[in-house]
């Protein structure tokens, strides 16, 4: 009887550390579902509470544990306005929760893209990836001009790498 519950424990250890190492696995496809798959709550919280406060983007990065910085913008016609000292505590804390330090959303027709997500190698060298979210996603409102860049993940989520 012992044997059963050790193995069943050590199982869970196992995927418990598997799952928690997903950002520092080799650039996949796989990597991009499991990573999506296990924040997108946090990323879903973000973005609504980003909806809900009227901004079309927003970027924040923690430097220290005291120092924070804070940007957004709204629509302004075709173009965005930039809000003065916006306070986007109640839209980062479930980054905080999770451990992030920084966030980048930004509304791009009917998605919301959430920039600068992770770094990838090509033969261009290197660059920045981003996920979306969202549904009929133009390539044209995403990707560099003849770049196919937008990968499909799972159910509205996607990975984009210029």
């Amino acid at each position: 009887m012992k044997k059963p519950i050790l193995y069943l424990s050590f199982s869970l250890i196992i995927c418990f550390v598997i799952l928690k190492t997903v950002p520092y696995w080799p650039e996949s496809k796989l990597q991009h579902v499991v990573y999506v798959f296990l924040n997108s709550k946090s990323f879903v919280k973000a973005i609504r509470a980003t909806e809900q406060e009227g901004y079309v983007s927003i970027q924040w990065v923690q430097t220290s544990a005291e120092t924070e910085v804070s940007l957004a913008w709204v629509a302004a016609g075709a173009k965005y306005k930039k809000v003065s000292n916006p306070d986007l505590s109640r839209i980062v804390v479930p980054y905080k929760e999770n451990g992030f330090n920084s966030l980048w959303l930004q509304k791009e027709g009917e998605a919301w893209i959430l920039r600068k997500a992770f770094s990838f190698k090509s033969e261009y060298g290197i660059g920045e990836g981003a996920y979306a979210l969202g549904k009929n996603i133009n390539p044209k409102d995403v990707c560099l001009p003849k770049v196919q860049c937008l990968e499909h993940l799972f159910d509205n989520w996607y990975v984009i790498k210029n």
